[in-house]
C-alpha cells in the first residue's frame, strides 16, 4: 500500500478518510471538552513510512469537517521512519526534548475495599521540566513541522514505547521557552 497522504484529507469529510484507510470510523463525543473524535472500529493495517499502525483518530468540527488526523504507533518512531519522513516533509521546525526534570509529587496507593476485592495498586507522579530545542538523536518528546497549509506534530513517548503523528489544520497549542 502506498503511504496515505493524510495532509490531503484535512478539511474534507470523515467519509473521505474511511475510503482512504478502508475502514469504518466510530464517532466519540467528549462533551466536557466540546470535541468530537472518530476512531477506527476494526484493526487497520497501515504501513506509514516503514512503521505499522493499526489505529487512527480524527478530530472534526461542528460541520463534520476534519481538523486533525492522528496515526498511533505501537512503538517509538525510529531513525528509518524519521529519515523517510524528513525526505518527504523536510526537517522539523522544532524538535523539543525535556530538560531539568524534577519530580513534584510521588504517591502510591495500595488499597483494598474488603477481603473479597482484588487489591488496587496505583502510582501517581507529577514531573516538571523545561522543553528545549534538541535533535532526533536526543530522544525528543515531540517535533513540529510547519507547512504552508497544515502542521505536523510527532509525539514520542520513549518510556512507554509508543508514538503518534498528527496532521492538523491548527497550530500546536504549546507554550515553549526560547532556547537559552
Amino acid at each position: 500500500m502506498d503511504t496515505i497522504k493524510f495532509e490531503q484529507l484535512l478539511g474534507n469529510y470523515v467519509l473521505d478518510i474511511e475510503n482512504a484507510i478502508g475502514s469504518n470510523l466510530v464517532k466519540q463525543n467528549f462533551k466536557k471538552a466540546n470535541i468530537t473524535f472518530y476512531s477506527n472500529s476494526d484493526l487497520l493495517d497501515i504501513n506509514f513510512y516503514g512503521i505499522a499502525s493499526n489505529h487512527i483518530t480524527v478530530q472534526i468540527d461542528q460541520k463534520e469537517v476534519v481538523r486533525s488526523i492522528s496515526i498511533h504507533f505501537p512503538k517509538v518512531i525510529d531513525r528509518e521512519f524519521y529519515d523517510l519522513f524528513v525526505k518527504k516533509y523536510g526537517n522539523p521546525k522544532h524538535t523539543y526534548i525535556m530538560s531539568n526534570m524534577k519530580e513534584i509529587i510521588s504517591k502510591e496507593d495500595n488499597s483494598q475495599n474488603n477481603k473479597n476485592d482484588l487489591s488496587f495498586h496505583q502510582n501517581l507522579r507529577k514531573r516538571e521540566g523545561d522543553l528545549i530545542e534538541g535533535t532526533f538523536d536526543d530522544k525528543p518528546l515531540f517535533m513540529i513541522w510547519e507547512k504552508e497549509n497544515f502542521y505536523i506534530q510527532a509525539f514520542l513517548r520513549h518510556k512507554q514505547n509508543i508514538s503518534e503523528v498528527m496532521f492538523s489544520l491548527e497550530s500546536p497549542p504549546f507554550n515553549i521557552k526560547p532556547k537559552k
